[in-house]
C-alpha cells in the first residue's frame, strides 16, 4: 500500500484529466516532468478533489502546480488539475529553486 505520493508506481490518465489540464495548458509530458524532477508535495486541504499537491518545475524550467488523487491501494496516481505554480506557492515551496 503507498503512503505517500511520492512512491506511486502507476498513473491513471482518460479524457476528463487530460482535458481539464488542457484547459490550463499543461500537457501530460510536463505533469511527469514534475514529478521525475523531485517535486515539494503539500498535503491538499480543505474540501478540494485531490490530496495532494505536487509544486515543481518542468524539465524546461516551467513551474507547475499539480493536484493528485492517491489511490494507496493500488500505488495510483491520478492528477486532476494544475496551473502554473502562484507567486506565494514559489516562496512557500520552491525556495531557492
Amino acid at each position: 500500500m503507498t503512503k505517500h505520493p511520492s512512491d506511486g508506481e502507476a498513473w491513471e490518465w482518460d479524457e476528463g484529466n487530460e482535458a481539464e489540464l488542457w484547459a490550463h495548458k499543461i500537457v501530460p509530458r510536463e505533469v511527469y516532468e514534475v514529478w521525475e524532477n523531485g517535486p515539494v508535495w503539500v498535503p491538499n486541504i480543505g474540501l478540494h478533489a485531490g490530496d495532494w499537491k505536487m509544486i515543481g518545475r518542468t524539465s524546461g524550467g516551467r513551474p507547475l502546480t499539480i493536484v493528485i488523487r492517491l489511490y494507496p491501494d493500488r500505488g495510483v496516481l491520478r492528477p486532476i488539475t494544475g496551473w502554473r505554480t502562484t507567486t506565494g506557492e514559489r516562496s512557500r515551496y520552491l525556495k531557492g529553486s
